[in-house]
């Protein structure tokens, strides 16, 4: 079972699927928005996939380092089979659980 995600600096995170009603194969496309604070020096920051448990989906920032920050916004999308493939998204920043969502809208 995981922790209670850690309160760090971070805004809005948004979690939705879009239905694709025009690809036979996908339901839709997972989408998951949100900022990050990133080093002054550090390149794009990226959002990746470290591995699905089930239907629930892990994802991770680069972790924060001490000193000047900026805000950037990070994207994660993946096409999906079904509504139901993940019922929970968690994000981490190394090893700390950031944020936890247990409801994913669905925009038809």
């Amino acid at each position: 079972m995981l922790s209670q995600p850690k309160q760090l600096d971070i805004d809005l995170w948004e979690i939705w699927i879009e239905y694709d009603q025009v690809n036979n194969r996908y339901f839709g496309t997972l989408y998951v928005l949100g900022e990050v604070l990133i080093d002054q020096k550090e390149q794009e920051p990226f959002l990746k996939k470290i591995e699905h448990d089930g239907s629930e989906l892990l994802l991770s920032v680069p972790p924060g380092r001490p000193g000047r920050c900026r805000r950037r916004e990070v994207l994660y999308s993946e096409a999906i089979e079904s509504p139901a493939q993940y019922t929970s998204v968690c994000i981490f920043s190394g090893e700390q659980l950031i944020a936890n969502f247990d409801e994913i809208e669905i925009l038809v």
